[in-house]
């Protein structure tokens, strides 16, 4: 048998089959997504349940799709395709057939979004958070303003402990006019004890070194690897390495040298209500050699967990104690408010009188002795408990005042949420690219 011609074809079988779908149609490259394992939820915008859109999914995963409502800033109502009422030229719903899947919707900032309500998907498989890996891919063309693309991601009115962020695909920050993943441990800002300008935002996110030009379509793809902390993003199947240390970050752990932002590591459990980090504020690792303290809430054990993380552990020369109480309406739930040393190991449960649910109010402080005195560190912080933010196309919530005309502009072709990490070499077969 000739070996070098069997090798030959091999090669021939496997180039085209990587490549056969850039000329496929609308519905091959629709299935080829439909039919990938592990598959969540894929909107392609035009399956469609009882006159909504809805998703394709892995039947082993989950059991049904998840419907897709229209929204517009400052109108409480959500309508179906079909009665969408608003037909001015910035809110009007246009649809654009040159995309993969032949039927991108039109974006655009506040006036015209759409979300899957919380309520649809609270707790399923959609509900990405906590030590979970997933792959989140959007099929997209800009045609203005980037901003976010796709995910679960609500900044808050970006309040230092305000917000319900999760997970999200963002088409250009910090710079980039590239593919960004932001991921969220707090749901709030990344770093409240920075004080520099920007530390009221979230700022833990894979940044992707290849730019793109609006008004071509482009495959945005964002992974995380809980095995080895790594988020990872992609633009057409390819992810190009970047090291750029984010300044806020910088103040916080002072690095000397750029670090890798893609992959970017986040060692940490992604924000859900029921479960977040809660960072202590006012401080700094030069005056006490500490880079982060913080809480780790769990509603649902009625635990918290303090721990923190310095450049030299047996440096650390205070007693550090944490004060928490929960308040429903001004009154305590708890028999009693605590008072717990703050140790790495230290893990407390909350004596509550009731469950907590969202509208509690959290009050914690940390603090120190000095001189027979006790010294707090920084403020003491009032945190909200909050129901989880719906997952959104083309609109982040909570900017600010909620400006109608404040976010993206943008044709969606396709949205996929998997609950595995996709391999470089999927991603590059799903990005129907050439390139």
């Amino acid at each position: 048998m000739n070996w070098k011609i069997v090798i030959a074809v091999v090669l021939v079988i496997t180039s085209t089959a990587s490549t056969c779908l850039l000329g496929a149609t609308p519905e091959q490259r629709v299935s080829e997504v439909a039919k990938t394992k592990g598959l969540i939820a894929f909107w392609d915008f035009s399956l469609m349940q009882d006159g909504r859109w809805t998703s394709y999914h892995d039947e082993v995963v989950v059991k049904h799709g998840y419907p897709v409502v229209l929204r517009r800033i400052g109108d409480p109502k959500s309508y179906r395709p079909d009665d969408w009422p608003y037909t001015d030229e910035q809110s009007r719903l246009m649809v654009d057939s040159s995309g993969p899947f032949g039927h991108a919707v039109k974006f655009n900032q506040g006036y015209i979004f759409a979300e899957v309500p919380r309520s649809d998907f609270d707790q399923s498989p959609l509900d990405i958070h906590g030590e979970q890996p997933f792959t989140l891919v959007a099929w997209v063309k800009f045609v203005g303003k980037r901003h976010l693309v796709a995910g679960i991601w609500d900044e808050g009115g970006w309040d230092k402990y305000g917000g319900r962020r999760q997970v999200a695909l963002f088409g250009g920050l910090f710079g980039s006019k590239g593919v960004i993943g932001h991921i969220s441990a707090t749901g709030a800002s990344s770093y409240p004890q920075s004080t520099v300008s920007g530390s009221q935002y979230a700022r833990c996110r894979a940044i992707d070194g290849r730019s793109f030009d609006n008004d071509q379509w482009v495959s945005m793809a964002m992974t995380f690897e809980p095995t080895t902390d790594m988020v990872t993003v992609y633009c057409d199947g390819v992810a190009t390495p970047t090291r750029i240390t984010d300044f806020v970050a910088k103040d916080v752990f002072r690095y000397e040298e750029p670090v890798s932002s893609n992959p970017y590591c986040f060692p940490w459990p992604i924000y859900s209500p029921g479960s977040f980090v809660l960072k202590f504020n006012g401080y700094d690792v030069q005056s006490t050699g500490v880079y982060e303290h913080w809480l780790y809430v769990d509603i649902e054990k009625e635990t918290v967990a303090y721990n923190r993380s310095v450049p030299v552990p047996d440096k650390i020369g205070k007693d550090y104690w944490v004060n928490i109480n929960v308040r429903r309406a001004g009154q305590s739930i708890l028999t009693a408010p605590m008072t717990f040393q703050a140790t790495n190991t230290n893990v407390v449960e909350l004596p509550l009188k009731m469950k907590m649910r969202p509208g509690d109010e959290i009050v914690t402080s940390l603090e120190f002795r000095e001189g027979g005195d006790w010294q707090r560190v920084g403020k003491e912080i009032h945190y909200t408990i909050r129901e989880g933010a719906p997952f959104t196309f083309g609109r982040a919530l909570g900017l600010g005042t909620e400006p109608i005309d404040h976010g993206t502009q943008l044709y969606i072709d396709g949205v996929a949420v998997f609950n595995r990490v996709l391999s470089g070499k999927e991603l590059k077969d799903l990005s129907f690219s050439d390139r």
